[in-house]
């Protein structure tokens, strides 16, 4: 894939249109969670109080807040002499933590799913299957990675287990930044694809053992490429 795998990620956000009933804070928080998870930032960049301010058009304290919030949540850390805000590089170890954790979760999440998830629903997820493959087709890295996160998403939401979605979105927070340039190794693509076609094939026949099956071998198959994407950030390339 090429394009859109490089661009800056402040390029992929805009001024926030705030909407009425809900805090500057929550929708600022939200807005950089999605961003954190869809891959815009990668391991390691700095995360500016002023510039994300400017860049999202609001003012600072709501942005602090929010920053705060995620550091909270493990999706940036304080680092270095000058204490400045980053996203985090994973060790080794906490990748393959990360990946255990997933395994469970999300193929417990699909299990759930199966008993709960209506037809409309799988209209939703069908759709974002196809995203992910015009996306993909076509090179365009956001789309692909958004649509990833949506199709997963949707399907561990009608397991209608509102604590487990939120532990899963916290495993998707941390590793998100590497998922980006993890797609680029060789035959991620396609892999992934061959596994969301078997998940969307399963939900339509009920299957839960397959939902479960294309799901966890889809991050197994992931976890390698990501592996070898830290690797590379921890040798500088």
């Amino acid at each position: 894939m090429t394009g859109t795998l490089e661009m800056d990620g402040w390029s992929r956000l805009g001024p926030l249109t705030l909407r009425e009933g809900e805090t500057a804070q929550a929708q600022i928080y939200s807005c950089l969670r999605e961003a954190l998870i869809s891959g815009y930032f990668r391991p390691g960049e700095e995360i500016s109080l002023r510039h994300t301010a400017k860049v999202l058009g609001t003012s600072v304290t709501p942005v602090r807040e929010a920053l705060r919030q995620l550091e909270s949540d493990g999706g940036l850390e304080v680092w270095g002499g000058n204490r400045v805000l980053r996203v985090p590089i994973l060790s080794e170890a906490e990748l393959t933590d990360i990946r255990d954790i997933r395994l469970n979760l999300e193929g417990f999440a699909a299990t759930l799913a199966i008993e709960n998830v209506t037809a409309s629903q799988i209209r939703l997820i069908a759709n974002a299957c196809a995203m992910m493959r015009r996306a993909s087709d076509e090179g365009n890295a956001d789309r692909y990675l958004e649509s990833n996160w949506r199709f997963h998403k949707l399907i561990y939401a009608a397991a209608h287990r509102p604590v487990l979605m939120g532990v899963i979105e916290g495993m998707w927070l941390r590793v998100g930044p590497l998922i980006r340039h993890a797609v680029k190794a060789p035959h991620h693509l396609n892999r992934s694809m061959e596994h969301h076609d078997r998940a969307e094939q399963a939900l339509r026949d009920r299957d839960g053992a397959a939902l479960r099956e294309a799901i966890v071998q889809d991050i197994s198959d992931a976890a390698a490429d990501l592996g070898a994407t830290l690797k590379r950030y921890e040798q500088g390339g």
